[in-house]
């Protein structure tokens, strides 16, 4: 996944089915890459493109959500140290514990799952307008 513009929106525009070859593993270390590809996700599957990916990692371990995990839980001690908050009071503002982040990655797995279904490849390509 590059860092720069994947231009994903104008692929899916014109094609209907895509394949991606030696696809690496992402993890929350390659946060630009790795969001990137959550788009790139969200509009293919919105647009019912047909995806197939090559990797090294089965489709499933694709993301690295144990990275992310922690990585949410680290960012979270290290804001909770610096602005002297409790666990309590950090838990109650969402903003500063990831969930999003994570929450977007699972998503991304679930899509790229229900992307291999046979009724999802019997859906008609939609075309952006």
């Amino acid at each position: 996944v590059s860092t720069q513009s994947t231009g994903s929106s104008g692929i899916n525009a014109e094609y209907g089915h895509v394949i991606i070859k030696d696809f690496p593993q992402l993890s929350i270390k390659e946060k630009t890459q790795l969001r990137r590809f959550i788009v790139m996700m969200d509009i293919f599957y919105d647009r019912n493109v047909k995806l197939i990916i090559s990797s090294d990692v089965p489709l499933h371990d694709i993301i690295c959500l144990q990275d992310a995990d922690q990585k949410a839980k680290d960012e979270l001690r290290m804001l909770m140290d610096d602005l002297k908050l409790t666990m309590e009071e950090a838990k109650s503002m969402s903003l500063f514990t990831g969930e999003d982040e994570v929450f977007s990655q699972k998503r991304a797995l679930s899509r790229l799952t229900e992307m291999q279904c046979a009724d999802y490849w019997d859906l008609p390509h939609k075309k952006h307008e």
